[in-house]
C-alpha cells in the first residue's frame, strides 16, 4: 500500500510542477496564454486573477504530492 501511495504521490506533484510552470509562463505572457485558445485566438486574456487561482492550485497539487510521498505509513 505504501507504494501506490509514493506512486501517487509523484503523479500528482509532478501534475502540480507543470501546471505551476506553465501558469507562470502564462502570468509573465497572457498573451500567448491566449494564443493556445482554438476557439477564439484574439479574444480576451484571462485575467490576472485567474492565472494565480491556476498557479495556486498547482502549488496546491505538489504540496498534496510532496505530502504524499515523504508522509510515515500508520502502524
Amino acid at each position: 500500500m505504501r507504494f501506490v501511495g509514493k506512486a501517487i504521490g509523484y503523479l500528482v506533484s509532478a501534475l502540480g510542477l507543470g501546471i505551476v510552470i506553465f501558469g507562470l509562463l502564462a502570468v509573465a505572457d497572457p498573451q500567448g496564454a491566449q494564443l493556445a485558445n482554438d476557439s477564439n485566438p484574439f479574444g480576451a486574456t484571462p485575467s490576472t486573477a485567474q492565472l494565480l487561482l491556476h498557479v495556486a492550485t498547482g502549488v496546491a497539487l505538489l504540496a498534496l504530492g510532496i505530502w504524499l510521498v515523504v508522509r510515515k505509513p500508520r502502524v
